[in-house]
C-alpha cells in the first residue's frame, strides 16, 4: 500500500512540477516563449517515447493517465516531465555560460545538466521497488550496456533529446523573435523523431 502511495505520488507530481515552472517561467519570460518552449518540448518529448515504446526499448507499467489514451504506451506525467525540465536547464545554462553565449554551447551544457538530473532520477525511479519503467520484459529488445542499473542508451537519449530541443528553441528564437515560428519548429520535430526512430534501431545498443 505504501508503494503504492509513493507511485502515484511520484505520477502526480509531474503536473505539479510542470504547473511551478509554467507559472515561473511565463511570469519571467511571457507566455508566448513559454508556450513555444512547453509545447515543443512536450511534443518532441512525448513522439520520442512512443518510438522508444513501441519499438519495444522500455514500458511504463500501471500508471493512471497516458496520452494519448490508446495505445496505453507513454504516461502524459512523462511528458509534461520533459516540458518542465527543458526551459529549467535552459536556464540554468543561461546563467552559467551567459545569455550572449553561442547556441551549440548552451545546448551541450544542457545536455550535460539533463543527463545529471537522470544519473539521480533514473537508478533510484526504474529501479526496485518503484519501477515507474521497465528496462527489460516480454518482447523488448535487450540491451547490451548498463551503469547504475540503466542503459547507457537511455543517458545517451537524454543529452541528445535536450540539446537538440534547446538548440533548435533557440534558433527559432534567434530567428522569428518572442512569437511565432511554429512552422519552423513542427518541420525540427519531423526530423528529430525521424532521427530518433534510426538511432533506436541501432545494434550496437
Amino acid at each position: 500500500m505504501e508503494l503504492q502511495a509513493l507511485r502515484r505520488g511520484y505520477e502526480l507530481g509531474l503536473p505539479l512540477l510542470f504547473a511551478v515552472v509554467a507559472w515561473r517561467v511565463a511570469r519571467r519570460r511571457g507566455v508566448a516563449p513559454w508556450a513555444r518552449e512547453a509545447a515543443f518540448g512536450f511534443a518532441l518529448s512525448q513522439g520520442v517515447e512512443l518510438l522508444a515504446v513501441g519499438l519495444g526499448r522500455y514500458s511504463y507499467p500501471d500508471w493512471l493517465l497516458y496520452f494519448p489514451p490508446r495505445p496505453a504506451w507513454v504516461p502524459l506525467g512523462i511528458g509534461l516531465g520533459w516540458a518542465a525540465l527543458v526551459p529549467v536547464v535552459m536556464r540554468i545554462s543561461e546563467g552559467i555560460l551567459g545569455p550572449g553565449a553561442s547556441r551549440p554551447r548552451l545546448a551541450v551544457l544542457d545536455g550535460l545538466l539533463a543527463v545529471g538530473v537522470d544519473l539521480v532520477i533514473d537508478p533510484a525511479v526504474s529501479g526496485e521497488p518503484l519501477r515507474m519503467w521497465m528496462w527489460t520484459g516480454e518482447g523488448m529488445v535487450p540491451y547490451r550496456h548498463f551503469a547504475l542499473g540503466v542503459p547507457v542508451f537511455n543517458f545517451v537519449g537524454w543529452f541528445l533529446l535536450v540539446g537538440a530541443c534547446s538548440l533548435q528553441l533557440r534558433g527559432v528564437e534567434a530567428r522569428c523573435g518572442a512569437r511565432g515560428g511554429w512552422a519552423r519548429l513542427a518541420a525540427w520535430l519531423a526530423l528529430d523523431l525521424a532521427l530518433a526512430a534510426g538511432v533506436m534501431l541501432l545494434p550496437w545498443w
